[in-house]
């Protein structure tokens, strides 16, 4: 079914790190990571004095892991974590910020609504590797020229932030992602600033991004084309373009740490591949797609109109399946226009044409149709159309263009409706 496809479409966008079911380790890995931290249960300490108080380890290495984009929706667009091992305490862990418990009451609708709180999780690094490799993920690394004291600055703020009361934060999948909470904590470690390579071009949009990471999926690309709007084809800084692993990744291979000192330094001190992406690239057939698929809708569309208009009789059933197609649509647009925190939903063109409206003009057409009623909405229906598709043109919101061609059949449809209402009333 469309809407359900839409459904997980919107998860694949907006859940782009895996759904980790062991959330309750946590608190396990927590008990193992404190013994790094003699914290006092009864008072919490700033970092800066957690700093001072922790032993300061003089082996401790950290990297950037980015796994590559996988099969399922979830992991359409990739991860990032931040692995940290200490060599004289044989410790290697991942901290990752894209976990989120599945089981939470009320979780899908929160979902929606962007109300999601997401979770720091920490697990051993030979779970991750082996959970990819089964998957046939890749996996690389980018090991960070940090001095001791900024990797023991890291360490501490990374194990605030596992404690119970601090590892919830708000999910937001564009502006605080897994990936940028990874990137602002390493900055907030360094002694001084991160100059990141400057690779992406400004004119850039972020629908551009989404788009070149979606090329071998069509319908995912087209799901976000529907639920996303005008927020996401604006200029952005090269900041937020980060908000894609690879994209972080690529920036973060070319940067330089300037510190406080004057002194600069390369930001990645090695480079590794820990897994290399073993599947196969999707197979995508062009007469699967929604652009094909919707330019036989056009055809029928025009096929259809063709006959009446031969036959002097409007035929109502393709207009029933059309408009109920869209209120059905519509009201995952509409819902996530008016009562959803997640950015760009709230600035999309398409609630004009798919909300829940259409459910009931396809009853009212069903009914003019079988009554032999004049469809005396067919004119603001058309009129509703035809000022759209202009809209299209004008709007900064960028479509689809399996949805241009889409919106060519309604205004077919909608021709022929207020063109057999007309000669009705003569």
């Amino acid at each position: 079914m469309w809407i359900y496809r839409v459904i997980r479409i919107f998860f694949s966008i907006f859940a782009s790190a895996k759904m980790n079911t062991r959330i309750r380790h946590i608190q396990l890995f927590m008990l193992l990571m404190m013994a790094w931290l003699p914290i006092s249960a009864e008072k919490v300490l700033s970092v800066e004095d957690s700093v001072a108080a922790a032993p300061q380890l003089d082996s401790i290495e950290v990297s950037i892991l980015t796994c590559t984009p996988g099969k399922d929706m979830y992991a359409k667009f990739g991860h990032t974590a931040l692995r940290i091992r200490d060599y004289t305490m044989n410790r290697d862990v991942v901290f990752n910020y894209g976990c989120f418990d599945y089981n939470a009451t009320n979780f899908v609708l929160k979902f929606l609504l962007g109300k999601t709180d997401y979770l720091l999780n920490a697990e051993e690094f030979g779970y991750l590797k082996y959970r990819y490799g089964m998957l046939g993920d890749g996996v690389s690394e980018q090991v960070l020229n940090l001095n001791q004291e900024e990797a023991n600055r890291l360490l501490v703020m990374l194990l605030e932030n596992l404690r119970p009361e601090n590892q919830e934060y708000r999910y937001n999948w564009l502006y605080d992602n897994c990936t940028e909470r990874a990137r602002d904590m390493i900055e907030k470690a360094v002694e001084g600033r991160i100059e990141y390579a400057g690779l992406l071009d400004e004119d850039v949009t972020v629908r551009d991004m989404l788009h070149k990471c979606l090329k071998e999926s069509p319908w995912v690309s087209f799901g976000i084309d529907v639920i996303l709007g005008e927020e996401i084809d604006r200029k952005v800084d090269r900041r937020v373009m980060m908000f894609l692993p690879d994209v972080f990744r690529m920036e973060a291979d070319g940067a330089y740490i300037v510190r406080n000192d004057g002194g600069r330094s390369e930001y990645i001190a090695n480079r590794d591949t820990v897994l290399e992406d073993v599947n196969a690239p999707d197979k995508t057939y062009f007469f699967l797609s929604p652009l094909f698929l919707f330019s036989l809708l056009l055809l029928c569309a025009v096929l259809l109109f063709i006959q009446e208009l031969r036959r002097k009789k409007y035929t109502a059933w393709l207009d029933v399946v059309m408009h109920t197609f869209q209120g059905v649509a519509g009201l995952l647009v509409a819902f996530l226009f008016f009562l959803s925190e997640h950015p760009a939903v709230d600035s999309n063109w398409l609630v004009v044409m798919f909300n829940p409206i259409p459910l009931f003009y396809a009853a009212w057409l069903l009914y003019c149709y079988k009554k032999g009623r004049k469809n005396l909405l067919s004119y603001v229906n058309l009129a509703v159309t035809a000022g759209f598709m202009i809209t299209m043109v004008l709007c900064l919101q960028s479509f689809n263009p399996a949805m241009w061609v889409l919106m060519s059949s309604f205004l077919v449809r909608a021709l022929s409706q207020a063109h057999f209402t007309y000669h009705k009333g003569r």
